[in-house]
This record gives structure tokens, C-alpha cells and sequence, in this order.
């Protein structure tokens, strides 16, 4: 099995939001039916504590609640395909439920697959609400577990009636220096540095784990930390600026662009400390080719984003920091003259919490799992963020109190993926899908749904380059043609033999871990240079609407359902640039274009991907959120995703930015903000 790809490329398993996938898949009594394997990435079922086995959560409700007393398994569509889930019940309650199997994201849905099974015993209810950020596991545990029952002749009607509870009126007081909103990169890095630099804080976060697209990255860039001065590798500062100078155009901040690039290797020495294990890798180890023989700006993660985040909120704790998870905070508190002294946020039991603070990070990871809002500054044509918790809070509530909106049409467009609902369709067919992302890294010919060639196919592992290409084209769609003479190719000689991309560290093992996984230099050598036979995964999936076959051109064009005369000039243009050595079209080193020979043709339709949005509100290079004037609005910071001024529309092009950015401007908040507080 292939090795599953990079932050790039893994997003196809990130949580897309917005869209529900549909339809139960069948299920089995579990007397005649054994569980069908072990649960991936070493994901333990959630089993019930003793206290909630007895099935007596909820009396008034149980008395209504009959089954057929067993164990049954079913399964319900989870985000990346089917997750299988065993139900235990009495003769009148719910008494254990268990995820057998399940391929969901690890680091998102880590939370819901034990917390809802926990909550379905407590409750004694499938009237759950989704555990924040990951809706779409929640959907199918609780479509598996409705199945159990329905299986077990439970009332559905009764099991959907949402337990009822009293408004609780309860409300915390609390007083802290400094209140940091958002526990993931930014948040964390700035609750943790406030509370080194002598402040005491509170971290607060609306999920039910550390959350966030820093728990999913690869790494962050530096130019000067530790271990590229012992390397000799250290990387010119101007150059880093030039690269961030020349993706804006000159829509940027350019002092808070320079304070970041001095800081961020110091921050990478930080996190080392800390426990988030990061090591320099060369450019290009994560599959995005076209850096090889840049500087070496990444510092990857070595345990995964997660377990990195995860050690620095328990750093953070040890030093004395209070970590107030599955609290959102809903309002910014000022005084009189407007300076930011706290916020209000709602307990997990409906009761509130009061913070009194002298100064406040906001760190909530941008808005684009908001789709009102990416409507309004994007228009129709726009694909949501990954993450689905980041939903704008923070920037709505810095808005309120009078800072500005800045880099509201910055985004992260960056490679392709597949919509949710082709996922659904892809996951139960082969478990081997997401191969089908491995032929996006070699130079085929690309048509838009128009049925043209929109792009310099060489180019395609600048992702954010391409990203934005195909954010461009007509339903930010492209098509990937594929012959089977690059297939035959592949099958007797392995990928490499199309382009080798990872011949150069043959010996010199690069590793890290992106999306909580290996990415091993060493293992996807191997992949590379290994004969597959992708054919059968191809017509696996050609009635899916993601993969098309046709003996010839003519007929692949009307399965796309593209004009055939269109895409067959583009393919006459893209094969004749390739026997001819020069591409009067898109400039292509014609040399390494992959040319189509031999029926029959395959086409792979990918979707543009975007990883999240990258500002929200005017900082400047001390983090703090300022007014349209550039005055600062006193006590408020804000950090990472939420701030404007690091980017012009899109993202940079080297490897390691939006960590490092959200790294160290969390950390620099939250010095600044300390520094704030003490006076």
C-alpha cells in the first residue's frame, strides 16, 4: 500500500465542511458477523466507563427505551469513508458502544470517537451535537449506532428526543493577566510564551482536543534557528523576504513580514524546548519537487502536530497555565475607553465563564470553515477551509470592539483534492483510493472543464501556485489525462521511471511527520521505484464520476463532458509542443511533459483545495490588532490565521510559512501581550 501523501495531498482526508455526505451503509446482527479489523492509526474503540454502562443516565428516558437485548454492529459514512461501530444493549437501554473500524482523520477525530460514544450511554440519546470540528465523524457514529438500534427494535423516535435541561444561569468568575482564545499553533505558542514571560493565563478553546491546522502541518520555516547555524545551512533573510515580496506584490506588511522572519528561528529553538520535537529537512521532501535546490527553510515535525501541540499545552500547564477546553468564547470585554479587559465564554454545561484579563491574544484559526463569510469576500466560487471549527469567532469579536478588517481575500489555495460526496463514493470501493492523488504529481496534461489547458503542467508541485490555477478555472475543476503507455510504464518499471523524485536523498534520509504521519524519504523512495499496476484501482473507480476511461480522446471528451473539439486542439497543441521541444503556449520544458500515445485514455477530475483563510484583522509587528488608522486597540492581540498584513492574496511559495507564521506571532503575542499586562 501506497504511503499516504503530504499536507499538500492529505488534505483530500481533512475535514471539508458544509456538505453531508448521504446514505447509511449496510450493517450485520454482530452474532453473525465479526468486526472487520482493527481500528487505523492505533485508534483504541471508546469503551464506557462502569459509571455508564448501567444505562441509568437518563431514568425518566429509559422507562420508555426497549430493545432486543445483544450486541450489534453496523456502520454509518464518516468523513473518509465508512466507520463500524458495535452497540450493546439491554432490554431497556443503551449499554456500551464501541468504533470497531474507522479511517478518519487523526488529530480531528480523536474527540468525537470517544466522546460521542460517551455521550450516546450518558444520554441515553442519539440527539448529540457534533463535537466541534469534526461533524462529520460525530454523523456517522451516530447513523451506525441508529442502525444498532433499529436492528434491536428501539424506538427511534425516542432515542432522537434531545435530553432535557434547565437553562443554567451559573456563571465563573475568573481573573488572569493574560486570556488566549484558540488552542492550536498560535494560541498555544502565545499561552505558553505569556506564561514564560511571567503572566499568568488562561488557554481557551471550543473544541474538546487541541484542534487546528497546525495539528495536521508539516512543519515551520526558519532562517536562523539552532540547527541551521550547527548545519551551516542558514538561509538569507533577504531571500526569504524577496519570496514574500514577490507572492503580495507588495500587499503586504512589511515590517510585521521582517519581524517575523528574525523571530522565527528563535521560535523553532523555543518549541524544542518546549517539546515539540522539530528537525530541518531539505526542500522538496514533501513532494513539492520544484523546490529541490532551494534553502532549507523546514523544520518538520517529528511526533506529528498533535502529539506537538498537545506537549506544549502540557508545558504550559506544568509552568501553571489553566487550559479551559470545550469552552467557546463568545464576547471580547472592554472598558470605558475601549481597552480590552476579558471576555465572556459558555461552559460545556451551559453555564458561562467570566475572565477578567489585562490583555487578550485572539488565535482561532481564521474563517474558512464559515461559508456566509466566504461567500461575502470570495463571491460564489470559493472551496471551504479544512478545518471546520475555524469559523471566524475570534475575527468577528475583534471586529466589534474596532479593529480593522485586513486581508479578507487572502486564502491558501494549494494543490486539489476530491469533493466530499466523491469521497463517499471513492472510500468504500477500494481502500486504496487516495492513490489516486500519486498521478497529480507528474506533468500530464490538465484541461478545465471547458476542455482546455490552462497551465505549465511542470509547475504542478508549486502547490500553491497550482492551487490557485485551478482556483481559476470554471467550478475549480481540473481533469488529469492519463494513457496507457505511462500506465504500462509504471507497471514494469515503478513511478520513478516517469520522473524520479526522490532519487536525490537515496542515502540521505529525510524524515517527519505531516498530517500525523511518516513522510520517510527512504520508504517513498521505495514506493517510487516499485512496479504497480494502477489499472485495476482506475476502473475500480471509473463509475464514480472521478475517474472516466475511453478508448480514444474523442469519447473521453464526451465523458467528461467537455467540447470535444476544445480538448482534442489541447491535446494536439500539448503533443505537438512535446515532439517539437518548444511550448509556444505555456513556456513547458517540453522534455519532462508526459506525452499521450496509447489507448485507452483515462481522466481524473480533482477539485482546487483550500487549506484556510490568512487574515482577518490589521496587526502590526507587535501583534497587536489595530484600527483603520494603524493605532492600536490597547489589550488586543491577534495572531496566526485571524491576522492581516503577512500576505497580499496568496500564500508563499516556500515551505514552512503559515506554521512559522502561526508559531511566531503567537509567540510574540504573547510576550507583548505579558509585557502588556505588567504595566
Amino acid at each position: 500500500m501506497m504511503q499516504k501523501k503530504h499536507w499538500g495531498y492529505k488534505g483530500i482526508l481533512l475535514v471539508v465542511i458544509t456538505i453531508l455526505l448521504i446514505s447509511m451503509v449496510g450493517c450485520n446482527n454482530a452474532s453473525n458477523k465479526a468486526a472487520e479489523g482493527a481500528v487505523e492509526n492505533d485508534q483504541k474503540p471508546a469503551a464506557a466507563s462502569p459509571s455508564q454502562t448501567t444505562g441509568t443516565g437518563t431514568s425518566d428516558k429509559s422507562a420508555a427505551l426497549s430493545f432486543k437485548p445483544g450486541k450489534y454492529t453496523a456502520k454509518g459514512n464518516g468523513k473518509n469513508g465508512p466507520i463500524e461501530v458495535e452497540t450493546e444493549f439491554t432490554d431497556n437501554a443503551i449499554k456500551d458502544v464501541k468504533v470497531l473500524s474507522q479511517n478518519e482523520t487523526e488529530g480531528i477525530a480523536q474527540g468525537p470517537l470517544k466522546i460521542v460514544p460517551e455521550k450516546i450511554i450518558s444520554e441515553q440519546s442519539l440527539a448529540i451535537d457534533a463535537v466541534s470540528g469534526a461533524s462529520m465523524t460525530t454523523k456517522g457514529i451516530l447513523e451506525a449506532v441508529e442502525d444498532c438500534a433499529k436492528q434491536a427494535g428501539g424506538d427511534l423516535t425516542v432515542l432522537k428526543q434531545a435530553k432535557a435541561t434547565a437553562e443554567n444561569k451559573e456563571v465563573e468568575e475568573i481573573t488572569v493577566d493574560v486570556a488566549v482564545v484558540g488552542a492550536g499553533a498560535a494560541g498555544t505558542a502565545a499561552a505558553l510564551a505569556a506564561e514564560d514571560s511571567g503572566a499568568s493565563v488562561v488557554l481557551l478553546e471550543k473544541t474538546a482536543t487541541p484542534m487546528g491546522a497546525g495539528t495536521m502541518a508539516g512543519g515551520m520555516f526558519a532562517a536562523d534557528s539552532q540547527q541551521q547555524k550547527d548545519r551551516k545551512q542558514t538561509v538569507s533573510k533577504q531571500w526569504l523576504y524577496d519570496q514574500y515580496m514577490a507572492a503580495s506584490d507588495g500587499y503586504m506588511n512589511s515590517l510585521l513580514v521582517r519581524n517575523i522572519i528574525d523571530e522565527a528561528g528563535k521560535t523553532v529553538d523555543w518549541l524544542n524546548a518546549n517539546g515539540a520535537k522539530m528537525t530541518l529537512v531539505d526542500a522538496g521532501t514533501g513532494f513539492a519537487f520544484e523546490h529541490i535546490g532551494m534553502p532549507a527553510t523546514l523544520h518538520g515535525y517529528q511526533e506529528g502536530g498533535t502529539v506537538a501541540i498537545t506537549k506544549l499545552i502540557k508545558s504550559f500547564e506544568a509552568k501553571s497555565g489553566q487550559v479551559r477546553f470545550s469552552t467557546p468564547v463568545t464576547e471580547l470585554l472592554t472598558d470605558s475607553n475601549g481597552a480590552v479587559t476579558g471576555v465572556l465564554a459558555k461552559k460545556e454545561d451551559g453555564s458561562k465563564l467570566k475572565v477578567n484579563a489585562k490583555a487578550v491574544v485572539i488565535a482561532t484559526g481564521g474563517f474558512g470553515g464559515n461559508s456566509e463569510m466566504m461567500e461575502k469576500y470570495f463571491g460564489k466560487k470559493f472551496t471551504p477551509g479544512q478545518i471546520a471549527t475555524n469559523t471566524g469567532d475570534g475575527i468577528q469579536m475583534a471586529w466589534k470592539v474596532g479593529a480593522d478588517p485586513y486581508g479578507m481575500t487572502s486564502t491558501q489555495y494549494f494543490a486539489q483534492i476530491f469533493t466530499p460526496e466523491e469521497i463517499a463514493k471513492l472510500a468504500p470501493i477500494n481502500k486504496d483510493w487516495y492513490s489516486l492523488t500519486k498521478f497529480s504529481e507528474y506533468p500530464n496534461l490538465r484541461v478545465n472543464t471547458l476542455g482546455q489547458r490552462f497551465s505549465d503542467e511542470t509547475k504542478v508541485t508549486l502547490f500553491a501556485v497550482h492551487g490557485a490555477e485551478i482556483h481559476m478555472q470554471p467550478k475549480e475543476t481540473e481533469f488529469l489525462i492519463l494513457d496507457s503507455a505511462m500506465l504500462n510504464t509504471i507497471k514494469k518499471k515503478g513511478l520513478a521511471a516517469i520522473e524520479p523524485h526522490f532519487s536525490k536523498w537515496k542515502g540521505k534520509r529525510q524524515f517527519y511527520m505531516e498530517f500525523n504521519e511518516p513522510n520517510d524519504t527512504d520508504v517513498i523512495l521505495a514506493d517510487e521505484n516499485r512496479p504497480t499496476d494502477y489499472t485495476p484501482l482506475l476502473d475500480s473507480m471509473k463509475d464514480t464520476g472521478v475517474v472516466h476511461r475511453a478508448d480514444s480522446l474523442e469519447v473521453l471528451a464526451q465523458e467528461i463532458g467537455v467540447d470535444k473539439d476544445t480538448f482534442l486542439a489541447s491535446a494536439k497543441q500539448y503533443n505537438t509542443a512535446i515532439a517539437q521541444g518548444n511550448d509556444p503556449m505555456f513556456f513547458s520544458d517540453t522534455k519532462r511533459l508526459v506525452p499521450l500515445k496509447q489507448g485507452p485514455y483515462y481522466a481524473i477530475k480533482y477539485v482546487g483545495r483550500n487549506l484556510g483563510t490568512l487574515g482577518g484583522v490589521r496587526i502590526n509587528e507587535k501583534i497587536e490588532a489595530t484600527d483603520s488608522d494603524g493605532r492600536a486597540i490597547p489589550g488586543l492581540y491577534v495572531a496566526g490565521a485571524d491576522a492581516g498584513g503577512m500576505y497580499g492574496q496568496a500564500y508563499v511559495d516556500f515551505e514552512g510559512g503559515t506554521l512559522g507564521f502561526a508559531y511566531t506571532s503567537g509567540r510574540l503575542a504573547g510576550i507583548h501581550a505579558a509585557g502588556y499586562s505588567h504595566k
